[in-house]
């Protein structure tokens, strides 16, 4: 088969449009790294150590590629890249600077408390920000050609087989990356936004207790009235 210059110059562009799109997640992951890092380190004074940078920003690459791989629209793509970045990086150092602990995964359970806390500031800061990290995930889902079928299932399979295998996981994290229960901005800086909240996430799972059972409460309350001398 021969190749002439209309030839080339028609297979040239396609394949700079290739290269540049899968190189949208890295260029997108690492500007958004940056610009995060520096309103965290000048905005609001937390300072992510620079030898725990690489680590943590893998692994936003990690999950910035897989998202990419299982979109259907870039600037829907670079959207959501974006708000999540900011909730888990700028979050966080915002939540250090008024109650000293970074976002953590029992957060879940406080954020009636937090819009109480924030009253009409709560939408805003607390409730727009994951509505719109659900609605760009799922709106931009693409769910035809192989390698966003594949994709979209190691950003399912990879966190139940990570749950699966939490207290493994999490234990050798700690080892790695070191664990302080008493200070969790002193984690965050010496871990970075993503790999922190893997960590506690990974540790929240291999920790939780099933809540107790109508029986176990009634027999708890029964000897604690025996031991107080209450009929």
């Amino acid at each position: 088969m021969r190749f002439g210059p209309s030839t080339l110059s028609e297979i040239e562009p396609k394949w700079l449009r290739v290269t540049l799109r899968w190189l949208t997640p890295l260029v997108a992951s690492g500007v958004l790294y940056a610009a995060a890092y520096a309103a965290s380190r000048w905005g609001f004074e937390v300072k992510i150590q620079w030898e725990r940078v690489p680590y943590d920003f893998g692994l936003l690459l990690v999950i910035a590629y897989l998202l990419f791989w299982a979109s259907r629209r870039i600037w829907a793509y670079l959207l959501l890249l974006t708000v999540l970045v900011g909730v888990i990086y700028i979050g966080s150092a915002a939540k250090i600077i008024y109650l000293d602990r970074p976002i953590m995964p029992e957060d879940i359970y406080n954020v009636s408390a937090l819009f109480r806390i924030l009253g009409v500031w709560g939408w805003p800061v607390v409730a727009l920000p994951l509505a719109a990290l659900a609605g760009l995930f799922l709106f931009n889902l693409r769910l035809t050609g192989r390698l966003r079928k594949t994709a979209l299932s190691a950003l399912f399979i990879l966190p139940a087989g990570a749950a699966a295998e939490s207290p493994m996981l999490y234990e050798a994290m700690d080892k790695f990356w070191g664990n302080t229960p008493w200070d969790q901005r002193e984690n965050y800086v010496w871990r970075g936004a993503t790999v922190h909240l893997t960590q506690e996430l990974l540790r929240a799972v291999a920790t939780r207790q099933a809540p107790p059972q109508a029986d176990d409460v009634s027999a708890a309350i029964e000897r604690r009235r025996a031991a107080a001398g209450v009929e």
